[in-house]
């Protein structure tokens, strides 16, 4: 009797086995199924893919999926809503694995996009402002090598010193130039061929100040042209990176105030 109990008990150890190895390679499938798709361009069905592959890993994939095409390729009046569900996805993922650096980084780039479309008085009333940095602190926390984290919290730092200048950036948010630049620079350093990432970083630079930092910017967004472009998306970048040193070597008089995007 003990035996056959025993015997039962490994066949349905078997099975059980079976059945979890089979799941994860179904949700391994589906996550692959989903890289495919961003890799093509297709960033909206990259996010449903993701999504139902489920776990941290999928939900953060959907959440950066649904952040880069409200970025690059989204109408102006539906960005807000697709950065909210971005915001839910990389929620999703930090509640199931509170360690997903990427999750907290999606949260934090979804965030501060979101911030951008309901304005200044309103993101600093819903403490936007100050949750973007905590989220940005923590994933550099978990992977101190995460090269779009430290660019992200150096344009954090960057873009309240130009919004508010030094003195309240710092008094009101804790924002300061050194902290910028020590991460602006710690992203170049960790992904020197980063098309993004030079591409936000010498805007943060000018954010900083536009006469002292003009040729560093002009210096980093004229190497963009030579990096290899691996997501669809980095070819509108390099458009953007060129109208920009137009407009850095325009006439005093007639040069663009440079903006975020």
């Amino acid at each position: 009797m003990h035996r056959h109990l025993r015997r039962y008990s490994s066949i349905w150890a078997l099975i059980i086995l079976s059945m979890l190895i089979l799941v994860g390679d179904v949700k391994a499938a589906t996550l692959q199924e989903a890289e495919i798709a961003y890799a093509e361009g297709r960033y909206l069905d990259a996010a449903q893919i993701a999504e139902k592959a489920g776990g941290a890993g999928g939900f953060a994939f959907a959440a950066s999926s649904l952040n880069v095409h409200a970025l690059y390729y989204a109408d102006r009046r539906k960005r807000s809503e697709l950065y909210q569900r971005a915001m839910g996805y990389a929620e999703k993922a930090i509640e199931i694995d509170s360690k997903s650096f990427i999750g907290h980084f999606e949260l934090a780039r979804a965030m501060g996009e979101y911030a951008r479309g309901i304005g200044r008085v309103r993101a600093m009333n819903e403490k936007v402002v100050e949750r973007i940095r905590q989220h940005l602190e923590i994933a550099i926390s978990l992977n101190d090598n995460y090269a779009d984290a430290h660019h992200a919290l150096g344009r954090w730092h960057a873009g309240l010193i130009e919004a508010m200048g030094s003195f309240l950036g710092r008094s009101l948010f804790g924002a300061k130039k050194k902290n910028a630049i020590f991460h602006l620079e710690r992203a170049l350093e960790l992904d020197p061929e980063g098309i993004e990432i030079h591409h936000g970083s010498a805007i943060g630079f000018l954010a900083l100040g536009k006469r002292k930092y003009r040729k560093k910017a002009e210096f980093l967004l004229s190497r963009i042209s030579a990096f290899p472009k691996t997501e669809v998306y980095h070819v509108n970048i390099q458009a953007q990176s060129v109208e920009r040193i137009r407009e850095l070597n325009a006439p005093e008089e007639t040069n663009n105030r440079i903006h975020d995007r």
